[in-house]
């Protein structure tokens, strides 16, 4: 039996995955000595997204999204009131600058509800079910530049989501990407299993109870976001990478995903030696050597 206590919690979680905060942008590209543009482009249903372009010097393009709550920066996760997910930044900028010393230019772009984007759906975070358009907008984006002569994306658990419901809906847009990388993807009816048992909630039972609270604002059933067999479609070379004891997630999922994945040019790494999910995020800012492989390999 669920008590009073539990449903609040479970409201608490359904009201941070719907709706969740918008975090201040609180670094710029500049600041680790990248020249950037301010870019805005439009989803097919009117959100206006904002983005930064960073160039280099080959005209191949990696398009750079983000998990919630985060944003185009990263996540202030080191100050006051953002220690819920392990008390320490997520710095994207280390990462973008690899990229661009590499040769490479990036679109970064925030989701809507997210960042300096605007919202859409009423302000209600779809956790990729909705931000699909998003990653549709910034393909379409790139490719109306003149100075893009490549394309490969960097994605991760809502933005890693997002991309794969786009590939899902409309496959036509990802012919001739170069590559991916998908950070830590997410089945959401795990993430709320992994939840109630932090709550001491039993799991069959907790999921039951916080769907209803969770359809009511998001008119969304959990397994709406049962992102697993949308690997079927993934036909472009893809890197998943994902930290093996994720207190909020199972790495089992992301090795399904990996094993469902049609395509022989495929990879997938595991961070060891931490519970925390955002150390995935940041992962790549403190360690590029196999991004860059990855994308050198693939350019």
């Amino acid at each position: 039996m669920i008590t009073a206590e539990q449903t609040a919690m479970l409201e608490q979680l359904a009201g941070g995955l719907s709706k969740p905060p918008r975090l201040p942008v609180l670094r710029t590209p500049d600041e680790v000595g990248l020249t950037y543009e301010e870019v805005s482009f439009a989803t097919e249903d009117g959100v206006q997204v904002s983005g930064w372009f960073m160039p280099g010097t080959s005209g191949h393009v990696i398009l750079s999204n983000h998990f919630s709550p985060g944003n185009k920066y990263g996540f202030a996760g080191h100050l006051d009131g953002l220690g819920f997910a392990g008390g320490f930044e997520v710095n994207f900028l280390p990462r973008y600058k690899a990229l661009v010393d590499a040769g490479y230019s990036v679109l970064a772009y925030d989701l809507r509800g997210h960042g300096s984007s605007s919202d859409g759906e009423g302000g209600i975070s779809g956790v990729g079910y909705y931000e699909w358009q998003e990653v549709l907008a910034a393909l379409q984006y790139v490719r109306s530049r003149p100075d893009t002569k490549a394309i490969s994306i960097y994605a991760m658990c809502m933005g890693a989501n997002a991309t794969l419901n786009a590939m899902d809906k409309h496959p036509e847009a990802f012919e001739g990407i170069k590559s991916m990388i998908a950070i830590a993807p997410l089945k959401g009816r795990t993430t709320i299993e992994r939840n109630c048992g932090h709550m001491e909630i039993d799991a069959q039972e907790g999921v039951a109870a916080f769907e209803p609270i969770y359809t009511a604002l998001t008119g969304l059933k959990v397994d709406d976001h049962n992102i697993i067999p949308k690997a079927e479609k993934i036909a472009i070379p893809i890197f998943y990478v994902q930290v093996r004891d994720d207190m909020n997630s199972r790495w089992q999922d992301v090795q399904e995903m990996f094993d469902r994945t049609p395509v022989e040019d495929k990879k997938i790494y595991y961070i060891e030696d931490t519970p925390w999910r955002f150390k995935g995020y940041q992962f790549f800012s403190d360690h590029p050597e196999q991004m860059l492989e990855w994308y050198n390999a693939h350019s």
